[in-house]
């Protein structure tokens, strides 16, 4: 699988993340189980011009996740599946994350200044929002617009949240 991993950041790549994501879906179908998918995109951060970032952002949410969790850099930013992982829960780890990463310093290019970022995440949960990968990452990409629209640094966790 030639995008298995993203050799830069160390994290799984877009179409690893996607086939993982439909094999969780059947899997969950089948057993009733559940799990959630963070989309993820640190504001003011532009994918293409600072893609170093980026890849630092996803490192460091990979370094503070359970081994069991995915996170994957695809072309609009980092996605995060949380196996096992219920609504309530997923929130919290979310919001976990999101100010981790406000409180470092990254600097993936050493000619340059350390700077933070804050991170704008739109989360779903199967099966309460959907119960494929189209339905799921339509709605967690939704709510992602949805908290950066409304100035980043938010989780947006279900439609008017």
């Amino acid at each position: 699988m030639p995008d298995f991993m993203d050799p830069a950041s160390g994290v799984f790549g877009e179409e690893a993340f996607h086939q993982l994501l439909t094999r969780e879906a059947s899997r969950a179908t089948r057993y009733q189980d559940f799990f959630s998918v963070c989309l993820v995109q640190p504001d003011g951060v532009a994918s293409v011009s600072d893609e170093s970032m980026q890849q630092a952002v996803s490192r460091k949410i990979a370094q503070f996740l359970r081994s069991t969790d995915v996170v994957a850099r695809t072309r609009d930013g980092i996605a995060i599946l949380l196996l096992n992982t219920p609504d309530h829960d997923a929130t919290r780890v979310a919001e976990r994350i999101r100010s981790h990463v406000e409180n470092v310093s990254f600097q993936p290019d050493p000619a340059a200044a350390p700077r933070r970022v804050t991170l704008s995440v739109g989360l779903v949960s199967f099966p309460r929002d959907g119960h494929n990968e189209t339905m799921l990452l339509t709605r967690a990409q939704s709510r992602l617009q949805t908290a950066a629209q409304r100035g980043g640094n938010q989780v947006i966790a279900s439609n008017g949240a």
